[in-house]
């Protein structure tokens, strides 16, 4: 129970596969040999309970060790930061094959996944049934699609929220940002990059609790569907949350023009009764982006 890892091998792939298979078949008979019936000072049923529902994952650990019971009625492999690295999934910087093993994963602090070029965009969808619980805090996602049901599961936890050129889906639909925002019910710094916008986006975002109360907020690559009245309407009354946006090339000069007015009047301010945000787009002069930085990291 100590590592699930098999260790490498130097011959072909099928000799290597029948090797793990066999010393991980020889690991889990050497534990069984030392598992007894155990008998316990409380009811079968409330220690049944307890070993179906621990509380933390330190909980579960302590647990485990304490009685090898407890790992037998629920088995569960606590991970502390699941990565990936070219597509395959990594635990403490050692490669992890998530579906070969009978037991749920517990993940308590960091999820990073990212897919490039061919990599697989889906990197969830074989290991998501497999997940007991996850108390990530830190969740980074770079070129993925997720499902809007799995995203609830990753996402609740985490208080620090990365998202780049992520696609979130529910059925045939594209969810939109305020919907991803909502269900990040513990996030205090949210970043993404190329969001699913719409016009009533800022407008729906403004209704959330939570979003209210995010420390940070980084949207890159807004495209002009963004309601630039209703973010500087609420950019006014906004007392908490440091806000960094910046937009893509194709925005119009006109769309220009109103950030612009937007960027001079904030430069133009000398006291502030609310956080101002970075605002950057193409064209946007630079000396007034350096100023723009100054204010915001001032405040």
């Amino acid at each position: 129970m100590d590592s699930f890892i098999p260790a490498c091998a130097t011959s072909s792939k099928p000799k290597r596969e029948a090797q793990d298979s066999i010393m991980v078949t020889c690991k889990r008979t050497k534990f069984m040999e030392t598992y007894h019936r155990q008998n316990f000072s409380m009811p079968d049923s409330i220690i049944f309970y307890v070993a179906k529902n621990p509380k933390t994952a330190a909980l579960y650990l302590k647990m485990v060790k304490t009685c090898k019971y407890f790992f037998v009625k629920n088995p569960i492999i606590v991970i502390d930061r699941l990565v990936t690295y070219r597509g395959k999934w990594r635990v403490n910087e050692k490669p992890f094959d998530l579906t070969k093993y009978k037991c749920k994963y517990w993940i308590t602090t960091k999820i990073y996944a990212s897919a490039y070029e061919s990599v697989d965009k889906n990197i969830f969808s074989p290991i998501i049934q497999k997940l007991y619980r996850c108390d990530a805090k830190s969740l980074s996602l770079h070129s993925q699609v997720v499902s809007f049901n799995d995203l609830s599961l990753l996402i609740s936890s985490a208080e620090k929220i990365y998202l780049n050129n992520v696609i979130v889906k529910k059925c045939d639909s594209i969810i939109q940002l305020e919907n991803i925002i909502a269900i990040a019910v513990n996030a205090k710094s949210v970043a993404v990059s190329e969001p699913t916008i719409t016009p009533k986006t800022m407008k729906e975002l403004s209704k959330l609790p939570n979003f209210t109360k995010l420390d940070i907020l980084a949207l890159y690559n807004l495209s002009e569907v963004f309601d630039i009245d209703t973010f500087y309407g609420y950019m006014k009354k906004n007392q908490h949350t440091k806000i960094y946006i910046t937009f893509d090339g194709q925005i119009s000069d006109a769309f220009k023009n109103r950030l612009e007015t937007i960027v001079d009047e904030i430069l133009e301010t000398e006291q502030f009764n609310y956080k101002p945000p970075v605002i950057n787009f193409t064209g946007l002069d630079f000396e007034k982006y350096v100023k723009l930085c100054r204010i915001y990291h001032s405040h």
